[in-house]
Parts: C-alpha cells; structure tokens; sequence
C-alpha cells in the first residue's frame, strides 16, 4: 500500500501538559481511520499539525514530516474539515459565498484569472459543493450563513468535506448537531469514498461500519491497530484481561520482595545490590501499570425519594408559536418512574420546544401539562454556559470550598471528584479558557451530576465526550431509577439507554414502548418511502 503521508519525532507541550511526545504517525492512500483518545489529549491537536495550523516543538531528532509527490490519486493533499463553522469576520456570508472561506486562493483567482480558477478545479468544486448543499436539503443558497441553526451550519461542512478533491479529508465530529436521517445521507458517502479519511467521532456505530484501522493516542504516543472498531473493543478486552492478570503476578512479585526488603540490620549488609535494583525497577513497573490500567468514571446520578409512579403527562396538547404555524398537534404522552425516553426527530419539528412544555417554561395553546407535586427537574443542555473561561475547576465544582456536596448528603474532597472525572489534579486550577471543548464537557458533566432530580433531561450529552465518558455515563443513566428523556443523534447509545421512544414527526407524537431497537426498523421504512417519491 502507497504511503500518503509520514509524520516522525511528533513532540508537543502547552506549558507543563505534555501533548506528544516522539510520536510518529503513518497514513495510507485510502486509509480509513478512526482516531480515539481521551478529551485534551490531542486528537483534534494532531489534525492541526497534518494541516499546518500548529508547529510542533523543536526536538532532536527534529521533527519531519514527509508527503508523497506521485500522480494525482498518490501525491499528498489534505482538506480539514472543523468542529465548528469559523464564523468570526465572516458575518453577513451567504451559504453560496462561504465556499470562498475554504478556499481563498481560488477567490482571488475567481476575481482576477477566471482561466486560472478553471485549471484549479474551481468550478468543479463548486458545482460538487451546491450540489451537496441539495442532497442535505439546503435549496435557498442565498441565505446568511450567521443565520442558520447549528445543524444547517454542520451541513455546509459536511458539504465542504465532501466536495473536495483532496486525498485525505480530516473529519472532526462531523456529525454534532445533524439528526439521524442526515447522519445516514453522511455514511453513504463516505462508505463510498475512494480518499483516506481520518475521523474523530464518538458515534460508534459510524466507527464500526466505517473505519479499516484504529489510532489511539494515549500517553503522549499514538498506537496502531489495524482492524474494524469493533475488532479493537475486542482487542481491548482483551489487552485488559492480560494487563490486570500481569498486575496481579507483579503484586505477588513486590509483596514477596518488599517483605525481603524490610529485614533486619544484618541481612541488609548482605543484601545483594542487584535484587535492590531489581526490586526498585519492579516497584516502578507496577506503578506504571497501575496507571495504565482502565480507570473508571464515577458518575452518580442521584434521584429524590419519591413515591409516585407517573411524574408527568399530558394529553391532546398542542403548541405553536404566536404568528406561526402549529408545530404539533393533540399529543398524548407519559412520563412514568424508570422510563428512559428517546426523543426523536428532524430538526425543527419542536423537540426543545416539547422539553420546555415538560419544563414548565412554556404553555400549552391546548391541553393540559401535568407534573407531579414538588417534582424536581433537571435540565442539561449542549451549551457550557455556567462555565466562565477565566474560572478554573477548583471554583466551578467547589464554589471556593474544599469540598463538593452530592445530592445524596455525602460530601467529596474537591480533588477527588475532579479526578473521578479522568482529569489530572494538577490542572484543577487551570483557567478554563486552555481546556478543550471536550474537556469543557466532561466538567459540565461533573457539575450537572452534584444536581438531585426526579427527570434528567439530556440535550445531546454525547457531544464532544470521548468514548470511556459516554460508556460509562451509558450505565450510569441504565441504572437511574428515577426518569431520564435524551436528545441524541448517536444510535449506540440510544440503543443502549432507551427503553421508550417518542417520535415526533407531522406534528404527531408516537411513541415506541420497546425502545430505539424497536423504532429502527420504522425509521428506515420511513427513509425508504421518501426515496420512493423522490424517485
């Protein structure tokens, strides 16, 4: 297999964090990676690095980064495609003429060599760029970029990504903010796609049917494995199973030498200087792996002591804004002790605006909401707002107290929550504004959990958390006996969580007593129909 691009002596550090440490990286014509790590350890980090926005130290040996000079489908090229849509200096935008901010070479081109612009591709790519735009059901080009919901701005990205002509497309999150009938339109795509790929995402059912091979980066290193996602969980599995049984040999090892080393006066003045050091490298050595072994979130989800069954109802309600149309109309709905809601639909169709129906923050035009007495309602939303970037952790979980009070009664050091949380204790008076979206999320989530409620509302809780925070807060959610409604795009832990589905869809509500398994099916015959009448 031809070597697209090569990447040696990978060193990097923000003040004291060390980010890479002679780390190499290798990518393949038509590779298709799925890159893992924990939030803040630099996975969206190495993607700047591929494409010049970050210089990484300078080292000895120097770092070096070699790109293939073949034919077209050989040689090295590379599109970046954000998180986010960089808005800031582009206010005013349209859909069509923010095409331009990807490529700002080809719009001086376009301004004063039309000839030039064609031998670039120009045309091409925007052709390919407006025509994706369609296939995600934005027809009015004109509108202003700044204007758009977040799923609207995910698509031109996605667009963006799609339309290039580049040999590896770097893709971070790209499905954040996107429902799930556009997340399917993204993985035809790219199930499709003959270019190398990198994808940063913690959708694991798109890991699973997408990627070829697995970058973990971890310890400032990034490791290799070549497989499907699902081989590498297994290949993980399995690496634990073998590290907590070499461990435990390790343990028998030092308890043995430890009792040798603390013998008397007399058998220290024989003691052999080898088995000293011998007993000082094991000791190091089971540290380390101690460290390395899997650590586990500790997420408590504490609910009030309630009695009652049913929590909240609401039956033929329905909701509009003033001077627009209904946005859904006489739904009947139950919220009962244990339920684990998924809610669902297209963006646009009122999902928040039923949260806030359930929330008491709105009224109903008709029918009648519900709620228990007293019932306590807590609400987590994609948004960071409580967290100011000059604050620090230290402030956000204690409020300036040394300890943290948990909804059960008990209180917590600070630093030990915090670290329950995979942070390093030494950052916990680290100013905000130098953590990653990520980490920033894994706090939020640290925060909400000190919070007692009968419904836990989640508004899209996968978002920027790395995989061993959302599998864990999977089981955290499976074990809550109290209720919990999810937005979320992600399948897997739909899957995992729900047992109950509402789907709004038409202005209806319908709901699914079996869970995500038990709408899936419907979902799919419903994107069928639409093929049909499309064809």
């Amino acid at each position: 297999m031809s070597i697209l691009c090569n990447l040696k002596n990978i060193s990097l550090n923000f003040g004291l964090k060390t980010i890479f440490k002679n780390a190499q990286l290798t990518v393949n014509v038509g590779d298709r990676i799925g890159l893992l790590g924990l939030n803040g350890k630099g996975k969206s980090t190495l993607f700047k690095i591929l494409n010049g926005q970050i210089v990484t130290d300078h080292t000895t040996p120097p770092f070096e980064f070699h790109k293939a000079r073949g034919e077209d489908n050989q040689r090295f090229s590379l599109f970046y495609v954000p998180q986010e849509l960089p808005l800031e200096g582009h206010e005013g935008l349209t859909i069509n003429d923010y095409f331009f901010v990807f490529y700002p070479d080809l719009k001086v081109m376009f301004e004063n060599s039309l000839e030039d612009f064609e031998q670039h591709h120009g045309w091409e790519l925007i052709q390919n760029y407006e025509s994706y735009l369609k296939y995600f059901n934005l027809h009015d080009l004109d509108k202003v970029v700044t204007e758009l919901s977040g799923g609207e701005q995910k698509k031109i990205l996605l667009s963006l990504g799609l339309s290039s002509i580049a040999n590896l497309i770097l893709w971070d999150e790209p499905t954040n903010h996107l429902d799930i009938e556009t997340i399917r339109l993204f993985e035809d795509e790219l199930s499709s796609t003959q270019k190398a790929f990198m994808l940063i995402t913690h959708d694991r059912y798109l890991l699973s049917k997408l990627t070829k091979r697995i970058l973990h980066i971890q310890n400032g290193v990034i490791e290799s494995f070549t497989g499907s996602y699902t081989d590498y969980l297994q290949f993980l599995e399995e690496s634990e199973h073998s590290k907590m049984q070499l461990l435990e040999k390790l343990k028998n090892n030092l308890e043995r030498e430890q009792a040798w080393m603390r013998q008397g006066v007399k058998a220290r003045r024989t003691r052999s200087k080898k088995r000293v050091e011998d007993f000082n490298v094991l000791k190091d050595r089971v540290g380390t792996i101690k460290s390395e072994a899997k650590r586990n979130l500790d997420l408590t989800l504490s609910k009030s002591n309630r009695q009652t069954k049913v929590l909240a109802s609401f039956a033929e309600m329905s909701f509009g804004y003033p001077g627009q149309k209904t946005l859904f109309d006489n739904i009947t709905g139950e919220i009962q002790k244990g339920n684990k809601i998924g809610l669902l639909g297209n963006n646009g169709v009122g999902k928040t605006t039923l949260l806030k129906l359930i929330l008491e923050e709105f009224s109903p035009s008709k029918g009648k909401m519900k709620t228990a007495d007293g019932l306590q309602v807590q609400y987590f939303s994609q948004k960071r707002d409580e967290l100011e970037v000059d604050s620090t952790p230290f402030k956000v979980l204690g409020d300036g107290s040394d300890f943290v009070e948990l909804p059960d009664g008990s209180k917590r050091h600070v630093f030990s929550y915090f670290e329950s949380f995979l942070f390093h204790r030494d950052d916990i008076h680290r100013p905000l504004k130098t953590f990653s979206g990520g980490e920033k999320s894994r706090l939020q989530l640290a925060l909400n959990l000190t919070r007692v409620g009968d419904i836990l509302i989640f508004d899209e809780p996968t978002n920027d958390l790395d995989l061993e925070t959302i599998q864990i807060l999977e089981e955290k959610l499976g074990a809550f006996q109290g209720a919990v409604i999810l937005i979320s795009h992600d399948r897997t832990f739909l899957s995992t969580v729900t047992n109950k589905i509402w789907l709004l869809e038409e202005g209806k509500l319908q709901n699914f007593e079996g869970g995500y398994e038990q709408v899936a099916p419907y979902l799919e015959a419903v994107e069928m129909e639409k093929d049909l009448k499309n064809s």
